[in-house]
This record gives C-alpha cells, structure tokens and sequence, in this order.
C-alpha cells in the first residue's frame, strides 16, 4: 500500500477534490469512515459536491485538518452516490471514528426522515492507488 492511501485512510479529514462540468475542481474537507480501504462520507443531498459526483464520479483526495488544509499527497478515486438504505453502514463508520459529534448527525438525519424530508447522501469512494 503507498503511504499517499495509508494517509488518506488514517487521516481525521481528508480533502475531497469533485470536479466541475467545465473539470474546474472544488476542495471540500470531509469526515470519512474507512472499511476495507474503502472511504464512506455523507453529505447534505443539495450540495453541490453531490451533484458533482452525479455527473461525474472523478474524485481525488488528500488529507487535510478540519478547515481544508492539504497535509499530503491528493490520490485518485472514483465516488458514487449509495442507495439510502446503505446508510447505516456510512454511520456506522462513522459513530465508530467520530464518536458523539457523528452521532449528532445520525439523530438529525432520523429525524429529517421522519418528517418526510431527505435525508443525508451516503458517498462510497473507491481509491485507484
């Protein structure tokens, strides 16, 4: 395994770089639960990162610290949006790694749900490298 995907895969937040139609690409730092050198985030269903990845799962991504900042080397990846019955694993991941403030998330998304509301986009992210 190349230290590029160890560190993707141990850091805290990793840089999710999505890419515009025109290839322009936007950096948005992320949480991400890992399993099987898998990476699973979540996200509002609105955001434009998840309409990005709609129209093309091309991804890269890097560690980075909570507000964006690149620590390491940005690797390939191809994302795609999962079906919402998948999600438990998504916060299973992550109330594994995050703990009580992924925990907040998982209440906020049953309760979005239960009053008919869409509930958060699980993004499962396969790395090239």
């Amino acid at each position: 395994m190349s230290a590029a995907r160890e560190a993707v895969l141990a850091a805290r937040y990793v840089a999710l770089t999505t890419f515009r139609r025109d290839g322009t690409p936007v950096v948005t730092p992320v949480w991400a639960g890992v399993e099987a050198g898998t990476l699973y985030l979540f996200s509002n269903p609105t955001a434009g990162k998840v309409k990005r990845i709609r129209n093309n799962g091309r991804v890269t991504l890097a560690p980075c610290t909570a507000t964006g900042s690149i620590t390491g080397a940005a690797i390939e990846g191809s994302a795609r949006l999962m079906d919402p019955a998948e999600m438990p694993t998504v916060w299973r991941l992550l109330v594994g790694r995050y703990g009580i403030q992924a925990r907040l998330f998982v209440g906020y998304d049953r309760l979005r749900r239960l009053l008919r509301r869409p509930g958060a986009a699980g993004i499962e992210v396969r790395l090239s490298v």
